[in-house]
Parts: structure tokens; sequence; C-alpha cells
């Protein structure tokens, strides 16, 4: 996967961000180990291992990479921060680590998906220092997108929408859902008939028949931020319940868009979308939330859910995918990628108009 190293320029407005946020949540320094959220704040992207990587940002100094000496020149290649410092193979990497910390006590934000061990240890070295999670900040700092990450989401929609068409055309009496899978690249799920009632079902070496449901849902990150759509369509003549529920849950998708901008509750946007159906009658086979955020992670704030009461702000991207799933019979769920704008929200994935059947 393509990683383009960190612009100075967004280095330094992050850190300036992650400071503000730390300030705000009382806290004297951020602590952050291999994850989406190290790659969002420096650009390195390391798998997580027992050799320590990690970011140390104390609220009022410089951030420090702290990661093995056999890995500094990949570490500096990613991230223009400068102070990166190295241990050998015999230390101890927390205690080298619990000495940029900048105090003998205060209290220390946590990466969420930090592991608990990794803490301890580091804290064995710093027993002054109190942990706290640091999941609300990386959410205020990634909730709201820049332009540059706009684009990169945009330009990894136009590589899912092109994968979708290569897949649909592939369609043919016989392929299996494992065939079409497998063909489409990154991750997916292609459901056939009655398949395609379970909402997170996997692909199976079910053969498609004439006039069946198809639904894939697919999702991949290029350069690093995420796509995420779904397309319910039907092979051969629909009957008129898939059309009247495909119907549905059209509408239900554009009523939670429409529902969508600056100050608006996420938890109202799955309220709007979620009226059509059950005016319809479906109410009971719509079983999930309406959608989720979306960037560099698949699954990120904010949540489309009843009960988020996050305020929607411009830059913020979210996924609208309602669905209907009737068991043994069918599902359809269309899904959307969809940023706050500034009087409203626009749609990155362009949206099907109308249900289009494959002739079979």
């Amino acid at each position: 996967m393509f990683r383009a190293m960190m612009d100075r320029s967004t280095l330094n407005e992050r850190l300036a961000r992650a400071r503000r946020k730390l300030a705000e949540s009382g806290a004297d320094a951020l602590y952050v180990t291999p994850s989406t959220n190290l790659f969002y704040l420096a650009g390195i992207s390391f798998h997580r291992s027992e050799r320590l990587t990690a970011v140390l940002l104390p609220r009022g100094g410089d951030p420090v990479v702290i990661t093995p000496a056999f890995e500094e020149t990949h570490a500096r290649s990613m991230t223009p921060i400068e102070n990166v410092v190295t241990w050998q193979e015999t230390e101890d990497p927390f205690r080298k680590a619990a000495s940029f910390l900048g105090g003998a006590k205060g209290v220390l934000c946590v990466e969420p998906s930090t592991a608990y061990d990794d803490v301890e240890k580091l804290l064995a070295h710093a027993p002054g220092w109190t942990p706290r999670s640091g999941a609300g900040v990386f959410a205020a700092l990634r909730m709201v997108k820049s332009a540059a990450e706009l684009d990169a989401m945009r330009r990894a929609v136009a590589t899912g929408l092109d994968r979708f068409r290569k897949a649909f055309a592939s369609l043919a009496p016989g392929v299996r859902e494992a065939d079409v899978s497998a063909a489409f690249g990154g991750e997916n799920v292609v459901q056939f008939g009655p398949s395609a009632a379970v909402p997170h079902g996997e692909a199976s070496a079910r053969a498609l028949s004439k006039n069946e449901a198809v639904l894939i849902d697919a999702w991949d990150n290029p350069e690093g931020y995420y796509y995420d759509i779904t397309r319910s369509t039907f092979y051969g003549t629909p009957t008129d319940e898939y059309r009247r529920v495909w119907d549905v849950v059209h509408e239900a998708q554009g009523a939670g868009i429409e529902a969508a901008r600056p100050g608006v509750r996420c938890s109202d946007v799955d309220a709007a979308a979620r009226a059509v159906i059950e005016k319809a009658g479906y109410g009971e086979f719509f079983t999930h939330r309406l959608g989720h955020g979306l960037g560099i992670d698949v699954h990120e704030p904010p949540y489309m859910v009843a009960g988020n009461d996050i305020l929607l702000e411009p830059g913020m991207t979210f996924t609208s995918e309602p669905g209907i799933y009737l068991p043994g019979k069918f599902g359809v769920r269309i899904e959307d990628d969809v940023v706050v704008t500034a009087t409203g929200a626009e749609t990155l994935s362009k949206r099907p108009e109308k249900l289009e059947p494959i002739p079979a």
C-alpha cells in the first residue's frame, strides 16, 4: 500500500491541535503506539509488536519517536519528526521512553488501542504518572477531515466504484460468491439470494441463479483512506417485493443524508432514515445503526446511531447504509460515503438513482 511521507505542515498542524486537546482534557503528555492513530499523528505505519515503537508528545514540548535501532531508517522515512531516539535489544525501551515524559508526575493520555502491558511497563519507570484513555482526544482530532483527506477519500471511492462496475459485469449463472469476491479487490462480502438476508455474512461457494438478489459490500484504503460502499441489485427480473424493499431502502438512505448538516445530532440522522423504513412496515428488519464514521479506519467516530448526541460539523464523514433483511428471501442494503458541508451533506460516492437489474 502506498504511504507518502507526511509533510511538515500537516505534522505541525496536527501536533498543535493535539496539544490543545491535551490541555482541554487536563492531560500532560500523549503516548501513542503503532495504530491508525500513530499514522494520523506522525505518519508512522508500523505493525504493533513486542518491540516498542512509540511517539511521546509532552503538552509543552517537542515530540519524540522511540524505536528499535534497526528500525531508525524506516521510521525516519515516514515522519518529519526529527527527534528519533533508538534503543538496542539489550536495553529497556520503556525506561528510555519514560525519561521523555517531561516531569516526575502528570496525567498521561494513552492511545486507546495500546496494550495494557505496555502502559504498565512505561509507568513502572514513571510511578508519579496517571494513565487516561486518549479515545476522546483522537476522536476529536480525526472526525473533521481536511481538504487533503477528503481528496484521498474521493480517490478511494473512485477505485471502489470501478471495482463494482467490473464485478457486476462478471455476473453469470453458476458464478460463485467466492469467485466474484476474489476478483473484486480489497475487502468485500458478496452474497446471492437468501444469503443477502444476513447483514454481515461472508462469501461462500453458493452459485448464482437466474432471478436472485445480489448484494456486494466492499471497503478498502488506497493511500491510507477508506471507501465503504454497498450495492444491492437483482440478477434477472426482480419480484414486486424486491422492488418495493429496494425503493424503501433507497428513500431511507436519502432521508438520512438530507437530515445531515452542521449542528444536527448523529442520532437524528439515524432517526430520519429509520422513520422511513418503520413507516413502510419494515422496522423490525432494519437491525443495525444507520452508519459510521470513515477515514483512516473503516469504522471510526462519529456513529449514526440512537443515543449519540455528537453534533455534526463540516468535514465530518460517515456512511449512510440502511438495510432491510428478510430471512429466507433476500436483503437490501445501499451504502454511500458522505461528507458534511457548511450547509448540508455531499455524497462522495454517487448514489444509485434507481434499481437497475442485471439482465440474466
